[in-house]
This record gives C-alpha cells, sequence and structure tokens, in this order.
C-alpha cells in the first residue's frame, strides 16, 4: 500500500515538472511570439495582457495588433496600432516580418495621426524652450525634424513647411544655448583684481564693466511682464499668403523695462518682419529682477502671424 502511494506522488511531481516545461512563463514577448508564430493567437494575446515590464511596449502592440488582426478583430487592431502611434510616432514597422495588410492598416493611421502628433511636439519643445530647459527640447525639436521629412506626413507636408522652418530654427537657438552653457561651465573661474595701490598721482577712473543681461537660464531672476507689447496687424498681399507663418524675436530689456535692442532670429515673411521691429521699440515691460533690484534680460519671443482680411 505504501509502495503505492509513493508511486503516485512520485508520478504527480513529474507530471508538475513536465507541464512547468512545457508551459512557457506568462507575461513574456518572446513567449508571445513563439506562441503567434505557432497559430494560437488568443493564448498570445493573454501572455501580452501580462507583458513584463521589461518588454518593449512599442513591440507588445504591434504583436496585439498581429493578434488581433489574425483573429478578424480589425477594428481593436487599429486601436492598439493608435496607441502605439500617439506613444511614439517615429516608429517603424518591418514590411519583412508583418503582414502586408497590417502595415497598410499601420500607415493608414501614421497618416491620420502624425499632422497632430507634430503639432503637439512643436508645443512641447516650445515650451522646453521658452522655460529654459534647452536639454529638453533639443531632442524634441530632433524628432519633429524627423517626422516633418516623414513620408506619411502625403500631402499635409506642405501645409507643416513653416513649422519645419520654425522648428530647425530653434533647433539651431537651443544647440548655441547648450553650446554657450558648456563653454562657460568649462571657463576658469576669475580671479577677483587686486585693488590697485594709492599713488599721489590722480588716475582716471575705469570704465564700468557691460552690465550683464540674464536669460531664462538664471533661475534667480524673475523674468519681466508684458505691459505694452502689441504685435503689428499682419495683413497677406495675396490669396497665396492666407496661412499662418512662424518666426522667433530675440529682445534685450533694460532694467528700466524698455527694449534696448531687438533680432529676428527666425524670419516669418519679409514683409512683416521690419514691422515687428518698428513696433518692438515702443514695447513697455516691468522689469526683471535679481535680488528684488531690475536687471537686463534677453528673452526669445515666437510668434504666429494669422491672416486678417483688410
Amino acid at each position: 500500500m505504501l509502495s503505492t502511494f509513493l508511486a503516485l506522488v512520485i508520478w504527480a511531481v513529474v507530471a508538475q515538472q513536465d507541464a512547468g516545461a512545457q508551459s512557457p512563463p506568462a507575461g513574456d514577448l518572446a513567449t508571445a511570439k513563439t506562441l503567434y508564430a505557432s497559430g494560437d493567437y488568443e493564448e498570445a494575446l493573454a501572455t501580452l495582457s501580462t507583458a513584463k515590464a521589461g518588454d518593449s511596449l512599442d513591440e507588445v502592440d504591434e504583436y496585439r495588433s498581429l493578434c488581433l488582426l489574425a483573429l478578424g478583430r480589425t477594428a481593436e487592431a487599429q486601436q492598439s496600432l493608435e496607441t502605439l502611434v500617439t506613444r511614439n510616432p517615429l516608429f517603424k514597422m518591418s514590411d519583412a516580418d508583418v503582414s502586408p495588410r497590417l502595415v497598410t492598416i499601420f500607415h493608414d493611421v501614421r497618416k491620420r495621426l502624425l499632422p497632430g502628433a507634430v503639432r503637439d511636439l512643436y508645443e512641447k519643445g516650445k515650451a522646453n524652450f521658452e522655460q529654459g530647459h534647452y536639454d529638453v527640447a533639443k531632442p524634441q525639436f530632433e524628432q519633429l525634424m524627423t517626422l516633418l521629412s516623414d513620408d506619411d506626413l502625403g500631402q499635409n507636408a506642405a501645409s507643416l513647411a513653416d513649422l519645419k522652418i520654425l522648428a530647425d530654427g530653434f533647433l539651431k537657438l537651443a544647440n548655441a544655448q547648450l553650446a554657450a552653457k558648456a563653454e562657460a561651465a568649462r571657463a576658469p573661474a576669475r580671479v577677483p583684481d587686486k585693488p590697485a595701490e594709492h599713488t599721489s598721482e590722480e588716475t582716471p577712473p575705469s570704465a564700468p564693466p557691460e552690465e550683464r543681461a540674464y536669460s531664462a537660464d538664471d533661475k534667480e531672476v524673475t523674468p519681466p511682464v508684458d505691459v505694452s507689447c502689441p504685435l503689428p496687424e499682419w495683413h497677406p498681399l495675396n490669396s497665396s499668403q492666407m496661412r499662418e507663418y512662424h518666426g522667433v524675436l530675440r529682445i534685450v530689456i533694460d532694467a528700466q523695462g524698455k527694449v534696448e535692442s531687438s533680432a529676428v532670429l527666425v524670419p516669418a515673411h519679409p514683409a512683416y518682419d521690419p514691422l515687428l521691429l518698428a513696433a518692438v521699440k515702443d514695447w513697455q515691460y516691468k522689469p526683471a529682477l535679481r535680488n528684488g533690484q531690475p536687471v537686463k534680460y534677453q528673452k526669445l519671443i515666437p510668434f504666429t502671424l494669422k491672416p486678417r482680411e483688410r
């Protein structure tokens, strides 16, 4: 009787080990790929729903779409692709590894979503640039330039041409700001000048050092506040100009809140830029403050021209 019981226990243990060897661990992307290749689409979907944190979310959504499409659930496959493209507009699907039907749906989804993704990425990059987060803005504008050259933009590329010029301008400015910051970090600390010895002869006073213009990089400085900064109206000269134009203006505001100097870093339109520079001379600000004292401040201002009928 005892030997029979022991035999049953051993058989159960061996059977459990065999089952464990045959059943792959749940939640593994590689396992889901194997299940998909074997045609077990439902089990592959179940495995993908508990994918490990280390697995690529893009590949998880890609294989989820493949399984859904194989099961005839086309609408759900499209939703999965929308999630993928929204999260990573730059994702590319391999034509050799994926069914042609899914590739076609994927490109249709990208063609529909890319224009919105481009504008959203531009707004994020511009916001980070204006806040002085140049290290964050730079890769965002680099991604934006890549997207603006994507074939899936198709006919929308023409309407986003101005955005491409503006993104390129912001990218160059961000690179310049990062290079200046790196150069400043490498510069040796300045040794204070030794006080001059008093002599009997009078010496003319030295010229005061040039006042520094602070910027968004200087977190201890409170930026200036707009008081009166009207932009000139934009009146297109013909029907071909009835669209938006984008540019970037740089101004230096003195300690009295007046615009000391200005320059258009990213031109918007040759008929408008001179009007803007003329108007800037009369702008008024509450000056920037450092330790409660007014200081000079350099500001970058992106602007958009929206046509108005005369």
